[in-house]
């Protein structure tokens, strides 16, 4: 039992580790906040494991008192580390549907520090305690699903609900999971009485602080992100793809969601279109039958709203989106 829960956390960990690195090669390409934003996340749930293997080893494999089982060990530590995880998503989500205000960003997880402050300091030590501890985590992951279904179900135009759709797998998947973690967390903290062997044995101590669900999440997601790397090394972000067909058909598929999260007006979607394809500001004003000075003032426009600085960084920020 011992080599399957050891062998098993080292295979999430290792993807986890893989999966962040991968996210931050796509960022250091593309400059793309929800890839730094996703690797954060992944390395954060990488020590978040290692806490697990503390925990076991200064256990030397002895099992734990049934009392303990119950126990929310080093809620500071936990409440941490989960708030940076799902921060992390959350701002990763923000910035996939533009710049996110202030007050966006900050106020969902200052509500789930207060909550679990709250249960820690005023809720007597008891398997409702736990519970409650561990559904925070699974509430903050509802609100993110949930703004996902708002951003799709209000989505203004055929792009801005094209972008939300992209999410619509991860989405589903994420509700799905995250409906059997919380059932799993209330069989085992409020339903399950283990028998007199079982609770003198090692299981407990195993099972104590996973979730079999949660790391299935991790590993599904870790996979998404995975897979999206691949297309982005792909794509040879500095050196787009050299195949004519290839590339603009990457190009038509991106362009209008691309738009319509930065709320780049028509004539900017022209500009960024020419931009795109290596053309000139002279080049441009002809094809577009533009002064060279409007086709400027565009670019700066277009610069300021997608947050890059220069006329390559823009097109590397395209590439990776």
């Amino acid at each position: 039992m011992e080599t399957v829960f050891y062998s098993y956390t080292i295979i999430i960990m290792l993807v986890c580790a893989g999966a962040s690195t991968a996210m931050t090669t796509s960022y250091a390409i593309t400059r793309n906040r929800v890839y730094f934003f996703a690797a954060i996340a992944f390395v954060l749930y990488f020590f978040d494991l290692t806490f697990i293997f503390q925990s076991e080893y200064l256990n030397h494999g002895m099992g734990i008192e049934p009392d303990d089982f119950y126990t929310v060990n080093d809620p500071l530590i936990k409440t941490v580390i989960a708030a940076g995880i799902l921060e992390s998503l959350w701002l990763g989500l923000l910035h996939y549907f533009g710049k996110p205000h202030a007050f966006a960003a900050v106020a969902p997880i200052a509500v789930f520090l207060t909550a679990d402050f709250l249960i820690v300091c005023l809720m007597p030590e008891s398997p409702l305690k736990q519970w409650c501890f561990y559904s925070s985590r699974e509430a903050f992951l509802i609100w993110c699903i949930g703004y996902v279904a708002y951003k799709t179900a209000t989505a203004k135009t055929p792009a801005k609900a094209a972008l939300a759709r992209r999410l619509r797998t991860l989405a589903i998947i994420g509700g799905a999971l995250v409906a059997c973690i919380v059932a799993e967390n209330t069989f085992m903290i409020l339903i399950w009485n283990p028998s007199a062997a079982t609770a003198s044995s090692i299981l407990p101590l195993y099972i104590s602080e996973r979730n079999i669900s949660e790391n299935i999440l991790v590993l599904v997601y870790a996979t998404f992100a995975l897979r999206r790397s691949m297309e982005i090394l792909r794509l040879r972000h500095k050196d787009p793809p050299d195949h004519g067909d290839e590339r603009q058909r990457y190009i038509a598929e991106t362009i209008d969601s691309y738009c319509a999260r930065h709320d780049l007006t028509k004539r900017e979607r022209d500009v960024l279109l020419c931009i795109v394809n290596g053309e000139d500001y002279q080049n441009a004003a002809n094809d577009l039958q533009l002064a060279v000075g409007t086709v400027k003032s565009h670019t700066h426009n277009i610069l300021k709203k997608t947050g890059t600085s220069t006329r390559q960084e823009l097109v590397q920020d395209f590439w990776g989106s």
